[in-house]
C-alpha cells in the first residue's frame, strides 16, 4: 500500500493507494502546527494499516510556494561585468529582494566548451573572506555557457564549500535552460528555498521513520515522479509545483491509463494533458509571461478548447470534479471517470522515481550520436537506481535529440526521462513497457 500526502500551512491530508483502488482517504487534520498535523495523520495510518504501508510520498509544493525565502548572495560569471544597470539580468520582483549581495567572477564558456576567458579564481579567493563573513549560507552560481561546460560553476563552488562546508549552494547548470536569466533566476529561487526544503525533509523523515520505520519515503516532483526526502534539501525548485502532474496521473491511475490523454474538468475549467509510458509529458520550462522562466522538468497542461482535436486511436480519460455536477461539463465532454477530489493525491501515492539527463554534446556523426544517447539512457536509468529503483525495474520514458539552432553544427541536445519503482513496485499498475524516439 502506498501513501500519499498534501501538507499546506498547517494541515495535512492523506490518502492510501493499493493497486488502483483507493482503500482510505484522511480527513483534513488542522494543528497547532503542521508537524503536529503530519503527526496526526501518520499515526492515524500507523494503527489502521500498520507495516502495510510500503511507500509514502509528500506534496510539498504549496509549503515552498508560502515559504519565505531566504537571503542569497548572487555570483555571476561572464567575461565581463555588464556593462551599466541596463545590461543586468532582472529577476522576477517575487525574488528579486532575495538577492542582497551580487559578485562578477571572469570566465564562462562558448557553446563548445571552450572558456570565453580565463576563470578569475585568485581574485575571487581574496574577496572571500568578506563574503564569508556575513554569515549568509545561500548562495546561487550562474555562469554564462553553463550548459555546455559546467566547469567554472563548481570550481567557484569547490573554493566557497572549502572554507565553509556548511554553505548552500545552487549552480546554474543543474537546471536546462539556454537562456542565462531562467538558469540565473531558479538557481537563485532554489538556493532561497534550500533552507525550507531542508526543514521539510527533516520533518517528513523524523514523522515517517517513527511511524513507518521500513518504507520509502518521498516528495512529489513537477513532472509527476517522486524522490527521496535527502534531494528536497538540495533541489526544493522541483518540488515547487507537483499538484498538476498529480493530478493527471491520478486520473491515469484510476482510469488504468498508460498511454493517452487525460482531461479535468475543474470549476476553474477544463484543462488536457498527455500521460506517455505511464507519466505525464513535461516541458523543461515553465513560463511565466515576460518574466523568468522556471528551468525545471514540469507536466505539459493546457486549457482545453473547442478546437482541440480528438482522435478516436488515441485513448482518453475524463474526469469531472467540479464542486457541482448538474450540468454537463464543457465542450460536450462524457465523464469516463466518476468525480475523485483527490486526484492529485492518488498521484502522489502512484508515482515512480524519475531522473532526467538534459545536457548539450559534441558529435561528429550518426554513430557518435547514437553513442551519447545511449550514454545517457545509461546514465538515467543508473540515476534512477540510485535514488532507489530496482535496476531490473527501471525504463526509459523519453530519449530525444535536439538540434541546437543559430548555426552551431555538430552541438545537439541530448533529452532522457527514466523512471522506476522500489521493491514494492509490482502494485504499481504503470509500470508497463515504456517506449523510448528520437525526435
Amino acid at each position: 500500500m502506498r501513501v500519499g500526502l498534501m501538507l499546506q500551512g498547517s494541515s495535512c491530508r492523506a490518502l492510501v493507494l493499493e493497486g488502483r483502488s483507493v482503500v482510505s482517504v484522511a480527513e483534513q487534520r488542522q494543528a497547532g502546527s503542521l508537524a503536529d498535523a503530519l503527526d496526526s495523520v501518520l499515526s492515524s495510518l500507523r494503527l489502521q494499516f500498520g507495516s502495510l504501508i510500503t511507500d509514502v510520498t509528500a506534496d510539498v509544493g504549496r509549503v515552498l510556494a508560502a515559504a519565505q525565502p531566504g537571503d542569497v548572495m548572487a555570483v555571476h560569471i561572464s567575461p565581463r561585468p555588464p556593462a551599466d544597470q541596463f545590461h543586468n539580468t532582472r529577476l522576477p520582483a517575487s525574488i528579486e529582494p532575495a538577492v542582497t549581495r551580487t559578485v562578477h567572477v571572469r570566465g564562462g564558456h562558448d557553446l563548445r566548451g571552450r572558456p570565453l576567458a580565463p576563470l578569475g579564481l585568485n581574485e575571487f579567493l581574496l574577496e572571500l573572506p568578506s563574503i564569508l563573513s556575513g554569515g549568509m549560507r545561500n548562495v546561487a552560481i550562474t555562469a554564462v555557457g553553463s550548459t555546455a561546460s559546467a566547469e567554472h560553476e563548481t570550481r567557484i563552488a569547490d573554493a566557497i564549500l572549502s572554507n565553509n562546508s556548511d554553505m548552500r549552494i545552487s549552480i546554474s547548470s543543474d537546471f536546462y535552460s539556454s537562456v542565462f536569466r531562467d538558469r540565473d533566476y531558479t538557481a537563485v529561487l532554489n538556493s532561497a528555498l534550500m533552507e525550507s526544503g531542508e526543514e521539510l525533509a527533516a520533518m517528513l523523515e523524523e514523522a515517517g521513520r517513527r511511524h513507518f520505520p521500513a518504507a520509502a519515503l518521498s516528495y512529489a516532483r513537477n513532472d509527476g515522479g517522486r524522490a527521496p526526502l535527502a534531494r528536497l534539501a538540495v533541489a526544493p525548485v522541483h518540488a515547487l509545483r507537483p499538484e498538476p502532474a498529480m493530478a493527471i496521473l491520478g486520473a491515469a491511475t484510476l482510469g488504468g491509463l498508460c498511454d493517452g490523454e487525460v482531461v479535468v474538468c475543474t470549476d476553474e475549467g477544463v484543462s488536457v494533458g498527455t500521460i506517455r509510458s505511464g507519466l505525464p509529458v513535461a516541458h523543461s520550462l515553465i513560463r511565466q509571461g515576460y518574466e523568468a522562466s522556471l528551468a525545471t522538468n514540469a507536466a505539459i497542461v493546457e486549457p482545453y478548447t473547442a478546437n482541440h482535436p480528438v482522435r478516436p486511436d488515441i485513448p482518453s480519460v475524463v474526469v469531472d470534479i467540479r464542486s457541482s455536477q448538474d450540468t454537463p461539463p464543457e465542450h460536450g465532454l462524457l465523464p469516463t471517470l466518476p468525480g475523485v477530489p483527490d486526484l492529485s493525491l492518488i498521484g502522489c501515492a502512484a508515482t515512480p522515481l524519475t531522473a532526467w539527463i538534459d545536457r548539450l554534446e559534441r558529435v561528429s556523426g550518426q554513430a557518435e550520436l547514437q553513442r551519447v544517447q545511449h550514454r545517457a539512457e545509461e546514465e538515467a536509468g543508473s540515476a534512477v537506481v540510485q535514488l532507489g529503483a530496482s535496476p531490473t525495474d527501471t525504463r526509459i520514458i523519453e530519449s530525444n535529440v535536439f538540434a541546437m539552432p543559430y548555426g552551431n553544427p555538430g552541438i545537439v541536445r541530448i533529452r532522457v526521462r527514466a523512471a522506476g519503482g522500489t521493491s514494492s513496485s509490482e502494485e504499481n499498475p504503470l509500470a508497463g513497457q515504456a517506449l523510448g524516439g528520437t525526435a
